[in-house]
């Protein structure tokens, strides 16, 4: 009877020491997936930013180049704001076939991603 006892305890043990550390498994795994998360964050906003600055001031440029050219800087800047204006519908266009998608993909691809 004690040796029945003794088993069952070591069976119950073994049980609760699996599931802790199923937990701890859980939780690291959590954790690794919160920091890539967090990191890949930010560092798209900081691209966002710098690709931000560089379509300002190369729009700028663009828009008083061909404002010169046409001896019309009003022109220029109206021609460079309707072709960041077909670019936007474009990309309005096709979001829902394409972009979409294409970050989702990307981004269920890194949750699941095992190193």
């Amino acid at each position: 009877m004690e040796a029945e006892k003794n088993s069952a305890e070591r069976w119950v043990d073994g049980a609760s020491n699996l599931v802790e550390t199923y937990r701890e498994l859980l939780t690291v795994r959590m954790v690794e997936h919160t920091s890539l998360g967090a990191s890949i964050s930010a560092l798209g906003i900081i691209s966002l930013i710098f690709t931000l600055c560089i379509l300002l001031f190369a729009g700028l440029g663009s828009a008083w180049w061909i404002g010169e050219s046409l001896d019309n800087p009003k022109a220029g800047f109206f021609i460079v704001g309707g072709i960041y204006l077909v670019v936007l519908g474009i990309l309005l266009a096709t979001a829902r076939k394409f972009v979409i998608p294409l970050i989702r993909n990307l981004i269920i691809k890194k949750i699941y991603e095992q190193n």
